[in-house]
């Protein structure tokens, strides 16, 4: 009988040992279980945290963009009150150089077009003979008259004579 106790026994313990490796196994399935949900978890904030970095780098660059823009919208304004509109053949307007904001430049006539855009298009002429100009970037020709050539503008300057005309 005491064989059979010790067989008993021995089995009690091994079945012992054997819950207490099944409970551990248990609590290592719900550990990794835990972990892995937290990972996941990790993995999720990781995600939107670089979402959130490209987003704030894209608005970071329309940020610099817009200040970019503002820079040279006020340097066009600066330059642009440089110059005045003016008719210079019955109803052909030019916007010509301020003869008190020339700083060293000679007086020239800009595009009326391009001005809009606030581009400065110096109006050429093509050929020396020639009488009209010509702007290169939007092709606006002018070709002043003498008789419609008002020889003041009206506001106490001169409105220039570019090339001589």
């Amino acid at each position: 009988m005491i064989p059979e106790i010790t067989v008993a026994w021995q089995t009690t313990v091994a079945i012992s040992k054997a819950i207490t490796s099944a409970l551990k196994t248990v609590k290592d399935i719900e550990t990794k279980e835990a972990i892995a949900g937290i990972q996941d978890s990790l993995l999720d904030v990781q995600s939107k945290l670089l979402a959130a970095q490209s987003q704030y780098e894209a608005l970071a660059e329309v940020k610099r963009q817009l200040e970019h823009k503002i820079v040279q919208y006020e340097k066009w304004d600066t330059d642009a009150a440089r110059y005045a509109l003016k008719e210079i053949a019955g109803g052909m307007f030019v916007y010509v150089l301020k003869p008190d904001h020339a700083a060293g430049e000679p007086i020239h006539w800009l595009c009326p077009n391009c001005f809009q855009k606030r581009e400065k298009s110096i109006l050429i002429k093509p050929g020396v003979d020639w009488l009209n100009y010509k702007c290169h970037r939007c092709a606006f020709e002018v070709i002043p008259t003498a008789p419609n050539y008002p020889s003041n503008a009206g506001e106490g300057f001169d409105i220039g004579t570019p090339h001589g005309f």
